[in-house]
């Protein structure tokens, strides 16, 4: 026991010197540094998939008639991570989760429409019950009894879902800036808060090329991404300034998704509500939030944290919407934390939660 301590331990201070290379002492949102670039860029530099750079299994898995992209790096607890967007992509994982990879059976994978998945609608097409029903079919697909669902920002809203649905299959639910299941008045963007004119007047620019270049069928997305973050739009999401191999690696890689894919699972998933069904919940649940997350305004934190009493809970002084990027050693300690106290949960009161859930979900959302 004393052994496996002191090798995580080890881990995380090797994993700490690395991210204090790719954080530590940057220029933050408070800075309020304008930077624009000597030109718009129509191209941006090619550079590999970190992934690729990952010796792990990868692999695709056919599931309810469309193939799914997967890796599996490390060994231990099963977690499996949700992306965001919708429309988002694994590879915003990398490289922070194989922090995880001693102590974790880390499960990346593509969902439906996106990334290096098949690009398949469902029956009726693209919905949110359908994302829900693929991450069932990954997991018995992979031969795994129970993991961690862990959601980040959309997909906190589709772990939120899939526990309701399976609630005997999760061993614990890990929540990273997780879009709210509800509306309420005070969820209030404040993404523009620390965005100057001068650089909103630089937005409009590149807009307007990236238009232009759309009539012409010149239109390069990723340099659209690329041009907006390297002028300021990190700072709606980001607290430390990315560096620019993460600029370059995120418009490549890490908004790739069928046309007008986000839209329609956008419009699906809000048909959702889950307000008040996890207050009692028997389910092992860890809540993270940043306080420079401005996705949904200041208050958001407080008033999502209201749902979950019994949960767990970490607020990070120096992070915006992506905790494990931001703080990535503090977030790789709280989550491991978490992890190691997970227990068996009474099966009968699962059982019975599960049907509380069934009900609602009938009654509100399907």
């Amino acid at each position: 026991m004393k052994t496996n301590a002191l090798f995580v331990l080890l881990v995380l201070n090797l994993f700490s010197a690395y991210c204090q290379v790719k954080v530590g002492n940057r220029e933050t949102v408070l800075d309020s540094i304008i930077y624009l670039s000597d030109t718009i860029y129509d191209t941006i530099p090619s550079l590999p998939r970190l992934c690729d750079e990952l010796s792990i299994p990868k692999f695709t898995i056919p599931i309810n008639g469309c193939d799914f992209y997967v890796e599996v790096e490390g060994q231990g607890i099963p977690m499996v991570l949700i992306n965001g967007g919708p429309g988002g992509t694994h590879h915003y994982f990398h490289p922070w989760f194989s922090a995880f990879n001693k102590t974790h059976k880390v499960i990346y994978y593509d969902q439906r429409g996106t990334g290096q998945s098949g690009f398949v609608p469902g029956e009726e097409g693209y919905s949110f019950f359908q994302a829900k029903e693929d991450l069932e079919g990954l997991r018995e697909a992979l031969g795994i009894s129970k993991w961690i669902v862990c959601g980040y920002s959309y997909g906190g809203l589709l772990a939120q879902y899939y526990a309701a649905s399976y609630p005997e299959k999760v061993s614990g639910m890990v929540l990273i800036s997780a879009l709210p299941s509800f509306k309420d008045d005070r969820f209030k963007s404040e993404q523009q808060k620390y965005i100057s004119q001068v650089e909103k007047d630089r937005f409009k620019e590149i807009t307007a090329k990236a238009i232009e270049a759309k009539k012409k069928g010149e239109l390069n997305f990723s340099a659209f991404l690329y041009n907006m973050a390297l002028n300021g739009d990190w700072k709606r999401q980001n607290f430390h300034k990315p560096i620019e191999e993460q600029m370059i690696r995120s418009a490549l890689y890490e908004w790739v998704n069928d046309r007008n894919f986000n839209s329609i699972m956008s419009k699906s998933a809000k048909q959702y509500e889950f307000k008040g069904l996890f207050k009692n919940c028997p389910l092992p649940i860890l809540l993270m939030e940043g306080k420079y997350d401005l996705t949904w305004g200041s208050e958001k934190a407080v008033i999502f944290r209201q749902e979950f009493p019994n949960a767990k809970y970490a607020f990070f002084e120096d992070s915006g919407h992506g905790i494990f990027k931001d703080e990535p050693i503090l977030f790789a300690e709280v989550v491991s934390q978490f992890s190691k106290t997970l227990s068996p949960i009474n099966s009968e009161q699962v059982q019975s939660w599960k049907q509380q859930a069934k009900t609602y979900l009938e009654a509100k959302n399907e």
